[in-house]
C-alpha cells in the first residue's frame, strides 16, 4: 500500500507558501480598502487647495485658475489658489509633496519644476516622478527667438554666425537661470555647435525685466514667451526670428519654426498641469483628470487660455506622466552635453 503522507517539511513548505501569499496580497488589500474608504466619503470635505508655485499673475497662475473657477461653478466645490512662489518653483512643489493625499491638496507642475530643474539639480529636494500623482496637461506655449531692430541679423543662421564671429560680445537676457527661456538657448547653442559661453547670460527674475533689457539695450537677443512680446513685435523694434514649437504659433505665423530652419525636432515649450501628491486615491485623480478636460472643453475657458498665449492641451493622467518623463530627459542630455547641471 502507497504511503500517502507528506514527506517531512511539505506542510511547512505550503506554510510558508500560504504565508508568502498574504503578504504579497497584503499591499493591494490594503490599498484597495483606502480608495473604498475614501470614495464612501463626501468629496470635497473641505475646500480644496491648488498650490501655485509662482506668484499671482501670469499665464502659470492663469490657467489654473480659469479651470479653478470652471469646476467651482459646475460643481459647486470651494478651491483655494494657494500661491507659494520661491526658488524657481521648488518651495510650493515641496508643500504639496508634504500635504496629506487625501485629495484636498493639488499642485500645478511647470517646466521648471518638472523638467529642467530635475535636470540641472543633483540634489532636488523632490523626485518629480515619484513623489506626484500627475492629473492633467493643461496648456503649453511655444517660445520666440528676438532680436533688436538695430542688429543687424535677419535670420537664426545670421545670429548663429555673427555670435561666431563675435565670440562673448552679444548679450541675451532670461527670466532666470534654468528657466525655459534659459534652456531653449542653450538647445540653439547645442544644436548649433556652440559654447554656452559664446554670448553672455544676463538673467533676470522673470521674463518682465528681461524683456524690458532687451528693449533698453542691456541684451541683444532673447528667447521668450510671444504674449508680452507681441506689440514690440508689431511695432518694429524687436524683431522675430524663429519659434520654438514643432509647429507654427498661431500667434506668429508668418515666423518659420527652428525645425524648418535646420534643425530638426527642435522643440522647447513652457507648459503647466495638475498633479497631487503621491498616494492620493486613484478615483480622485481620475475625477479630477475628467473635470480639467471637461473645463479644457469649454470654449469660453479655450478662449481665455488663448488669451494668455497659450495652446489648450488636455488628455490622460498617463499621457502627461509620459510627457514629464520625456521633458526632463530631453533636459538632462541638454545638462550633460552643456555642462549645465548644478551640484
Amino acid at each position: 500500500m502507497l504511503d500517502r503522507r507528506s514527506p517531512p517539511g511539505a506542510s511547512s513548505v505550503r506554510l510558508n507558501r500560504r504565508c508568502a501569499a498574504k503578504l504579497l496580497v497584503a499591499p493591494a488589500f490594503l490599498a484597495g480598502l483606502r480608495t473604498l474608504a475614501w470614495s464612501a466619503e463626501p468629496y470635497p470635505g473641505k475646500p480644496i487647495r491648488i498650490i501655485v508655485p509662482y506668484p499671482a499673475g501670469g499665464p502659470y497662475d492663469g490657467i489654473p485658475r480659469i479651470i479653478a473657477q470652471w469646476i467651482s461653478a459646475q460643481r459647486g466645490w470651494s478651491i483655494v489658489i494657494d500661491n507659494r512662489s520661491g526658488a524657481t518653483g521648488i518651495i510650493g512643489v515641496m508643500a504639496a509633496k508634504q500635504a496629506p493625499p487625501d485629495g484636498h491638496t493639488l499642485v500645478v507642475l511647470t517646466t521648471s519644476t518638472h523638467g529642467s530643474m530635475p535636470a540641472l539639480k543633483r540634489n532636488l529636494a523632490y523626485d518629480p516622478v515619484k513623489d506626484f500623482a500627475p492629473i492633467v496637461l493643461m496648456a503649453d506655449a511655444a517660445l520666440v527667438l528676438l532680436v533688436r531692430d538695430d542688429l543687424p541679423v535677419r535670420s537664426v543662421a545670421q545670429l548663429v554666425q555673427t555670435m561666431r564671429e563675435k565670440p562673448g560680445q552679444l548679450n541675451y537676457s532670461t527670466g532666470g537661470y534654468g528657466s525655459p527661456h534659459h534652456l531653449a538657448t542653450m538647445t540653439l547653442f547645442h544644436r548649433a555647435g556652440l559654447p554656452q559661453n559664446i554670448a553672455v547670460h544676463v538673467p533676470f527674475a522673470g521674463l518682465a525685466p528681461a524683456l524690458m533689457a532687451l528693449l533698453a539695450g542691456n541684451a541683444q537677443f532673447m528667447i521668450t514667451s510671444t504674449g508680452a512680446a507681441t506689440p514690440h513685435i508689431a511695432s518694429g523694434k524687436l524683431r522675430p526670428l524663429a519659434t520654438t514649437g514643432l509647429k507654427r504659433s498661431p500667434r506668429l505665423p508668418d515666423v518659420p519654426t527652428m525645425a524648418e530652419l535646420g534643425y530638426p525636432g527642435f522643440e522647447v515649450l513652457a507648459w503647466c498641469g495638475l498633479a497631487a501628491p503621491a498616494g492620493t486615491p486613484d478615483a480622485v485623480v481620475a475625477r479630477w483628470n475628467d473635470l480639467a478636460n471637461a473645463a479644457l472643453r469649454d470654449p469660453k475657458v479655450r478662449d481665455q487660455i488663448s488669451a494668455l498665449d497659450y495652446d489648450i492641451r488636455g488628455g490622460t493622467a498617463s499621457e502627461f506622466a509620459a510627457f514629464v518623463s520625456l521633458d526632463i530627459s530631453r533636459y538632462k542630455k541638454l545638462a550633460e552635453d552643456m555642462g549645465l547641471a548644478e551640484e
